[in-house]
């Protein structure tokens, strides 16, 4: 039987204050590709992301990188066929956001109430760490003052997987 969910994965940002732990992402594309009848699609840049989501492509069954593929147009369009996408504060969010597609969305250094959440998405699909030095960021381009990135740590694998269960 063919996949019916399409979950599209787009795992970096510009910043390292918005980019969750690469190890931990892994983890989450490995276990949604698990879920029956279910296809994920990576999203990213050409260079490291784009070697990194081909690896994960050749490792995992039904997950496929779409990096590189299509002009943005094209790639809209596959964003808009997606029962919903894992994002981080980032530009994939507000694409999504763009064509009405459902995004689960980490935050780390930065905080949707500063005003750069995506457009009509559900606040209940925000994922982030109660820390009061939150944000330290409005962007996410400063270096963490505690050291660590306790604010992307505190995100599990598990915590991501089972919202986006959630929501399917």
């Amino acid at each position: 039987k063919g996949a019916n969910k399409w979950i599209g994965v787009a795992p970096f940002a510009k910043y390292r204050g918005k980019t969750y732990g690469i190890d931990e992402m892994e983890i989450v594309v490995d276990r949604l590709s698990q879920l029956p009848h279910t296809k994920v699609f990576l999203f990213g840049g050409r260079g490291y992301e784009q070697a990194m989501l081909d690896e994960w492509d050749f490792r995992y069954d039904n997950v496929h990188s779409v990096v590189g593929e299509f002009e943005l147009d094209k790639e809209l369009m596959l964003i808009s066929q997606l029962n919903l996408l894992v994002s981080m504060d980032s530009a994939n969010m507000h694409l999504a956001s763009l064509v009405k597609t459902p995004v689960v969305s980490l935050w780390g250094a930065t905080h949707p109430y500063a005003g750069f959440y995506g457009y009509k998405q559900d606040p209940n699909n925000i994922i982030q760490a109660p820390m009061l030095c939150r944000p330290c960021s409005i962007l996410g381009q400063k270096p963490c003052y505690k050291g660590g990135w306790a604010c992307l740590k505190w995100i599990t694998p598990d915590m991501v997987v089972e919202k986006v269960k959630e929501l399917l």
